[in-house]
């Protein structure tokens, strides 16, 4: 139930940073990079107080696999609506990690609850969706192969938390640099917010790791349709599928018992 805890709060962070993003309508690579800059001066402390060992090479791998996603997700919320994406790309990474993860039947169980609430949350009222869907599906992908390999470096590699993210913040604003584009400054305001939550959802993500399985935490990640259903309902006047919902939260549920 720790887990759980921690899911929920990083649920808040996760659907805040994206909703965020979506209202902004800036995107790209640049972007990316200044998000990461703003965080840098606080990656640098971290990785002066923490000991790299195995941290420095996992922390690469996982800044190729996450700024992989992040471009991705910028490219989908610029293509699509937030509600397919987010729904989408949410609730069926968790599918895709407990079929790789080799999980238990629970997992499985609450794997396919979750999937059957998407899937009923999504409204085909026009033909639109559909791209949204897939691109959702893309950000998915990006999504279950970043979970498995943070779950093995916190798992198997034990590497030190935050200087496993510090590492993986500095490569990254290193690799984008050449991509910033002249006046992507200018939009450190609506990048600020974006740039202090996304680490924090995902810090908590790492944390929830040490107290379950890669499987359980991947359904448990699924609250975060929940919170973004909610935001989408209060900011965008979206109205979700109470039953879709509710099946995700039973999948969680099932997992997290």
């Amino acid at each position: 139930m720790i887990a759980l805890g921690l899911l929920t709060a990083s649920a808040s962070c996760h659907a805040t940073w994206n909703l965020l993003l979506k209202k902004s309508g800036l995107g790209g690579p640049a972007f990316v990079w200044l998000c990461g800059l703003l965080t840098l001066p606080i990656s640098l402390v971290l990785l002066l107080r923490g000991s790299l060992a195995t941290a420095w090479w996992a922390g690469l791998v996982s800044m190729a696999l996450h700024t992989t996603y992040a471009v991705t997700l910028q490219k989908a919320y610029g293509a699509a609506a937030f509600s397919t994406v987010y729904s989408v790309s949410r609730g069926t990474a968790p599918a895709l990690v407990a079929i790789a993860s080799l999980s238990g039947p629970h997992v499985y169980g609450g794997a396919a609850l979750v999937l059957v609430g998407v899937l009923l949350m999504e409204r085909p009222h026009s033909r639109a969706p559909a791209r949204g869907v897939v691109l959702g599906l893309a950000v998915a992908m990006c999504t279950a192969a970043y979970t498995m390999w943070d779950g093995f470096a916190v798992r198997s590699l034990h590497v030190d938390l935050w200087t496993y993210l510090a590492v993986a913040n500095v490569a990254q604003v290193v690799a984008l640099a050449p991509m910033a584009r002249r006046g992507a400054l200018a939009n450190w305001r609506q990048a600020l917010p974006i740039a202090v939550l996304m680490p924090a959802s995902y810090g908590l993500v790492l944390l929830a790791l040490s107290f379950a399985s890669v499987g359980t935490v991947a359904i448990g990640r699924t609250l975060n349709v929940v919170v973004g259903a909610v935001f989408g309902a209060a900011v965008l006047r979206e109205r979700p599928r109470v039953g879709g919902l509710a099946l995700i939260v039973a999948g969680v549920l099932l997992v997290s018992v």
